[in-house]
Order: C-alpha cells, then structure tokens, then sequence
C-alpha cells in the first residue's frame, strides 16, 4: 500500500472526479462524453507546476491517466505511463567513502570492459562504459561499491522490469504477474493498473440484470475504525447493487477441499495454495515443473463468483471488491466474475455518489466462519486447511512476499523424500491480502479491524453445520 502521499491524493482524485462524472452522464453517453480538457484543468489549475517541469507536462501525464481509468487507453493489467517515468537517471554501481585502495583491486581486476580505475587513491567507475554487470561490487572486500537499484525494478521479484536505452522503465506482461508492487513503489506514480469502475457504474445504472458484489474480507477496518463490513454491505446495497456476499464464504469450501487434496495426494509430500494469482502464476512462470504442487482448488473468488452464476443461471453481474490488482488479471481469464474493483477505487465511487458507509445501518453478515474471514492475513489459509486435518500430520510454512514463496518452494522440494507432508502457505504481499496495493490501511491497522471482524474461533463449527449456499 502507497502512504497517503501526493500521488496517493491525485489518483484517488481522478477516480472520484471521473465517477462523478459517469454517474451524472446520460445513459446513453459513453466515456467519451466526459468533457477531457475541463476535468484536466480541474485537476491541474492555472498556476506553477507542483510536481514536474511545467503544468503542460502535469496535465498530459493527468490526461493518460484519466484515458486509462476510463478505458480509452488500451492497456495491459499494470501498465507504465511513459510521459510520468522520470527515467532513473541513476549510475547503478558507485564507490563509496569506504574503498580502502587496496594493493589488490580486486574491483579493477574483476571488470570485464577494464573501466575502474585508480584516481587520488580511491577506484573510479567510467559511468559512461559501464555495462553495470556488477562484478566489481561482487569482488569488493570492503562492500564499498553498492548498487543503487530503481524502485520499480528492485520491488519486481520475477524481473519484469527492465529499462531500455532512455533510462525508462518497460514492462513484460508475459513476465508479470500483477502483484502491484511496482505500482506502489513508484515514486513518480509513473506505473498503474487499469481500472473496470466505469464498467461497473454502467452496470449499476443500466440495471439490465441483477449486480452482486463480492467482498473480500480483508475490507475490515479500510474505511476507518468505525465503518465494519456491515456498513459497507449496506452502503453498496444503497449503491444499486441487488446483494453482497462473503468472499470468506468461497475460502471456507477452500479449506475444506485443500484439506481432501492434501489427504489424497499424502504421498507427494509437498503442496501450496492456489488462492493467490500472483503467487500462482509466479509458480507457473518461474517453476513450471513444481505446478503439480499447486493446489487445483479455485480461488476463494472463483468459487462465491461460480456459486452465484449458478444460481442466477448465468444472467447476473459479479463484481469482486478487494485489495488485490492480480485478481483483475484472474479475473479476466475467467467467466466467474465480471469486474473487479480495489478498495480505493470502491472508495471514490462511494464518495462520488455521496454514500457514507458510516452514516448507513450495518447489514447482517452471517455468509462465512472466522477461518474464512481469517483468510485474509498472512497464517491464516494454512490454520483453516489445518483443521480439517484431524490426525494427520502435516508441516506448515507460512511465507510472504514472492521472493520468500518462491524460495521455499523450491527448497521444500528438494527435501521431498517420501516422509511426510509439507503445505507452504505463500502470499505475494506482506502480511497477505490485507497488505494488497489496493488497500488504504497499513496491514497493522487492517490485521486488528479483520481479527474483530472475524470474531472468536470457537464459533467456526457451529457455522460450518449450515449448507454452503450464496
């Protein structure tokens, strides 16, 4: 999650001026009849540039952003505005105060091109040679060459991100896998995921069949200490859509049928969860060979989404509500679920349409057990799946961040060996769901406000005893 900084406030307010907007067009005007150049200069006035080198720059950069949340600009899940990239005008490797100008040189001696040199006793790096291999900080027995890294680039564990000839960032999209962490450590705000609330507000104005939303439990505690999942339930009721339901509902089949995978397949000793995309397409991606290892369950999403189409025999609109940009990619890939909103974006439509979920009376939400809600944090898949493992016994490790979950994995399974059961618990986001770039909320906060709307354990079987039923 990006901290309420300056590009913070700009996106939030693109994307309640542009819903706004949307909400107040006639139903027969598409984006399009949003007037550009009107909403631009609202949100950049006349006056000295706040954040780039002119206001014409601040306004073509607002301009690609509004194009791209409503849609106008053909893009990828996560996709870099190019104008915005301030282009890192970094020298990757540089020696510091601590070279010892030792008789060795190691640094000197380990560059393949032989650009470091020695001048007034310290080892000097032509910049412009420099195919920045890093050998020479590798061979420094002092560390006193470091590697400056770009945001971008260093929070992309698959290394989706490189930079091209001008210095600016590029996104493979058959790399990525839409985690979002690039999106919330650009300080420029120069990469973004593209945005469905228009695709929902016209779905909620038009009212040609039912709109059920789907909530992700990590919603307790974003829209402030007083506001529960039961407000929010409320406020998208007043909204336009016809229900809401527990996406903790779905994690409660899941646990239960990770659970039955786990006892079928005992004998592969080794198996993760497939809840979360990006950790799942990482797997895909990056170790094709250990997909066998992933769980076959659908995502706790999937599962509400599929529940839902069947009921209503296909003729309904779903829309996920969550933390998560990967589930707009899981999501497009899919036919369980329509449209796919974040927490910030749901925020700016509810303001928009001057809904206060503090002002509503909170609804019944009665749809899952703790474990399901719990799904939400970091620990809490593994302790739902566990309980349904009575007897058996199983080693659990509970992993965050790619980088960590791909590791495990790998290393878990060298040590298969027949004796024994592991299941990695693997989250792309610190402190799972509730640490997603979509949040508004440090993962502390949401982890506190999530444990209180998951409510004591103990009250688990008697809600498991109800039929499964959206």
């Amino acid at each position: 999650m990006n901290p309420v900084s300056e590009i913070t406030i700009l996106r939030r307010n693109i994307f309640t001026k542009v819903a706004r907007r949307a909400l107040n067009r006639p139903l027969d005007q598409g984006p399009s009849s949003i007037d550009m150049a009107a909403l631009v200069k609202e949100l950049i006035p006349d006056g000295p540039a706040r954040y780039r080198c002119c206001i014409y720059k601040e306004r073509a950069i607002v301009e690609e952003r509004i194009r791209i949340v409503i849609g106008e600009a053909k893009t990828s899940p996560i996709t870099i505005i190019s104008e915005a990239c301030n282009g890192c005008s970094l020298n990757k490797y540089i020696v510091t105060d601590a070279c010892q100008n030792c008789v060795a040189h190691p640094c000197r001696n380990s560059c393949p091109k032989k650009i470091i040199s020695v001048i007034q006793n310290r080892a000097f790096i032509d910049q412009n040679s420099c195919v920045e291999c890093g050998k020479c900080a590798k061979a420094c027995p002092y560390n006193a060459i470091i590697e400056i890294t770009r945001p971008c680039e260093r929070a992309c564990t698959i290394k989706a991100i490189k930079v091209d000839d001008s210095r600016k960032a590029v996104l493979d999209m058959d790399k990525c896998v839409s985690c979002g962490m690039c999106v919330t450590v650009c300080p420029f705000g120069a990469i973004t995921d593209t945005s469905q609330m228009l695709n929902v507000i016209d779905s909620l104005r038009k009212q040609e069949q039912p709109r059920v939303a789907i909530i992700a439990p990590a919603i307790a505690g974003q829209f402030g200490p007083k506001v529960t999942p039961g407000h929010i339930k409320s406020a998208l009721l007043r909204l336009g859509f016809d229900r809401v339901v527990e996406a903790a509902l779905g994690a409660d089949q899941v646990a239960k049928e990770e659970a039955e995978e786990i006892k079928a397949h005992y004998d592969a000793g080794l198996m993760t969860n497939s809840c979360c995309p990006a950790y799942a397409r990482a797997i895909v991606q990056k170790m094709p060979e250990l997909t066998g290892n992933l769980s076959a369950c659908l995502s706790p999403m999937k599962v509400v989404g599929q529940l839902v189409k069947k009921q209503y025999e296909d003729k309904v609109t779903t829309v996920f509500i969550g933390p998560c940009i990967a589930k707009k990619a899981e999501a497009a890939d899919s036919r369980e679920i329509d449209w796919v909103l974040t927490f910030e974006e749901l925020a700016a439509l509810l303001q928009a349409a001057e809904i206060d979920p503090a002002a509503q009376l909170p609804a019944d939400m009665q749809d899952a057990s703790p474990y399901g809600r719990l799904f939400a944090r970091s620990g809490g898949v593994s302790a739902a799946v566990q309980r349904h493992l009575s007897g058996i016994l199983v080693d659990i490790s509970q992993v965050q961040g790619l980088s960590q979950c791909l590791t495990t994995l790998k290393l878990s399974a060298k040590k298969t060996d027949g004796n024994g059961f592991t299941f990695i618990e693997g989250m792309a986001c610190e402190g799972g769901c509730i640490g997603g770039p979509g949040t508004m909320v440090s993962p502390a906060v949401a982890g506190r406000a999530l444990e209180k709307y998951a409510g004591p354990l103990d009250t688990a079987k008697e809600r498991d005893d109800s039929q499964i039923t959206a």
